[in-house]
């Protein structure tokens, strides 16, 4: 739970930028909430309505959401690995024992020749299958957010889950607006901040 404290928090920073640019995004979102909100509404609940995590499960849009800004915006921006033993990457490139590669996700997550002509463009639909009712299948080693393989994140779900609970929330009771006037640009560091945070109007939606 520590471990997760600073790339969820710096996460979910850039979930709300990148949606208050995106209101479509914010529609669908909340027409994927609406069926459970609705119940909780004809249940008695008060006027805020707060999902639990076994709500936010199956919503796959919203998780689509959440990867694509991982995509783009990766909270650890770069991998160090230590090479174990004198190998050949598929390159060609020839490792030796002790050797240091140093892999840089948000690099990555902008790369044509692995996410498409678009891949500078905020797309969940990238992450949905045909029919919209599923994730596509993604190899880890092509999204690296939670690493990969043996030393792939333990804290995955929790975060996932965290992050999902969060958004739905917020998006549900509240419209999120930028303010205007701000330089958004990534602190450079271990973890990708926003350089001056981000100021943000929070309005209580009519239901």
């Amino acid at each position: 739970m520590l471990a997760a404290r600073d790339t969820v928090g710096t996460t979910l920073t850039w979930i709300f930028y990148n949606l208050a640019q995106n209101p479509n995004i914010v529609s669908i979102i909340r027409n994927e909430l609406s069926p459970i909100a609705s119940n909780k509404v004809a249940a008695g609940v008060d006027a805020m309505v707060i999902f639990e995590p076994d709500e936010t499960k199956s919503l796959v849009y919203l998780k689509a959401v959440l990867y694509e800004t991982l995509r783009l915006y990766p909270p650890a921006p770069f991998e160090r690995k230590t090479v174990a033993a004198d190998d050949i990457m598929p390159s060609g490139h020839e490792l030796g024992t002790g050797d240091t590669i140093l892999i840089s996700l948000h690099s990555m997550g902008r790369m044509e020749g692995l996410w498409g002509k678009d891949c500078l463009n905020y797309n969940p639909d990238r992450w949905l299958s045909e029919d919209g009712n599923k994730l596509k299948y993604v190899p880890s080693h092509k999204f690296l957010a939670f690493n990969s393989g043996p030393r792939i994140c333990l804290g995955k779900d929790i975060a996932v889950m965290q992050m999902k609970t969060v958004i739905a929330s917020t998006l549900w009771n509240f419209d999120v607006e930028v303010m205007e006037g701000q330089s958004i640009q990534a602190k450079p560091s271990c973890i990708l901040e926003m350089k001056n945070g981000l100021m943000v109007k929070l309005k209580k939606r009519g239901m």
